[in-house]
């Protein structure tokens, strides 16, 4: 896979085991308002060492409707998406692990 090619992901085209979602910490709940963060997850998903599989035409996509947020906090969620991806970090603090404790 070419350079940015790797980071490239669409969230309503995604799916993922519940085992890799928890160890990375499921998403990562700093982002605020519109920003990427199904990118910046999956970029820790990959930093964990897991691969990506196209199934192009191979799956049936749903997409619910949901207002769209405030494009406010771009910058700053696309700057925790870069550090994500220049420092391999593959844990986000802030994530389900908080939810998950209470079962």
């Amino acid at each position: 896979m070419k350079g940015d090619e790797k980071w490239e992901i669409h969230g309503c085209n995604m799916a993922f085991w519940r085992e890799d979602a928890i160890k990375v910490n499921g998403y990562n709940e700093d982002f605020v308002g519109w920003g990427p963060e199904d990118k910046e997850f999956v970029a820790r998903l990959l930093n964990l060492g897991l691969e990506k599989r196209f199934l192009k035409f191979g799956a049936i996509v749903y997409h619910l409707w949901h207002k769209l947020n405030s494009r406010e906090n771009l910058s700053l969620n696309e700057e925790i998406f870069r550090r994500t991806k220049e420092s391999k970090v593959y844990f986000c603090a802030n994530g389900i692990n908080k939810y998950l404790s209470n079962c």
